[in-house]
């Protein structure tokens, strides 16, 4: 038996790759990399714009809430107080016609030690913009004077119009629709 040698297989080894190969793969991955940015640019553009809205009805929503709840939950005791509040959130004609009438209105309150507790039970943006905005409401009033005995009820719908003055939404109208 005879053993016979192999002589090792020479390894063959590659030349490295071309300066030209390495560039033409640094432009391809380049190119696949701005692709990819831009292509996240555009689709982050919606995502940014619809939390954008959803912040501006957040802030809408906020408005005409604060609103509502001082303007149906009268306290004869506190109303100079509430008044001023309404007004300082209120704007245009609205505002004139809240601030003519609020001495008039807090006799009339005084006069039947009259106190009302709203509830918003529903509240959302009808239509909005970048500088207007209209929310419609249900609210639910228990009124107490000098001439009920227990409390009564009151269901109103109602739709706030609000106006933007700088980063602030105001209340340019409360109209009671039902």
């Amino acid at each position: 038996m005879t053993v016979t040698e192999e002589a090792p297989a020479e390894v063959e080894e590659k030349p490295p790759p071309s300066p030209k190969r390495w560039l033409i793969g640094m432009l391809v991955l380049l190119l696949v990399l701005t692709a990819a940015l831009v292509t996240g640019g555009i689709l982050l553009r919606p995502v940014q714009e619809y939390r954008s809205a959803g912040d501006r009805r957040d802030a809408i929503l906020a408005a005409a809430k604060d609103v509502a709840q001082l303007s149906y939950s009268l306290d004869y005791e506190t109303f100079p107080q509430q008044s001023s509040k309404i007004a300082g959130a209120t704007t245009g004609s609205y505002r004139q016609g809240l601030l003519d009438s609020s001495q008039g209105l807090g006799s009339i309150l005084s006069q039947g030690k009259v106190k009302s507790n709203a509830t918003i039970t529903a509240a959302g943006v009808e239509k909005d913009d970048a500088n207007t905005a209209t929310v419609l409401m249900s609210i639910t009033v228990q009124i107490t004077n000098t001439e009920l005995k227990t409390p009564q009820t009151r269901y109103y719908r109602v739709a706030i119009g609000l106006v933007r003055q700088g980063a602030q939404w105001l209340v340019q109208s409360n109209d009671v629709i039902a």
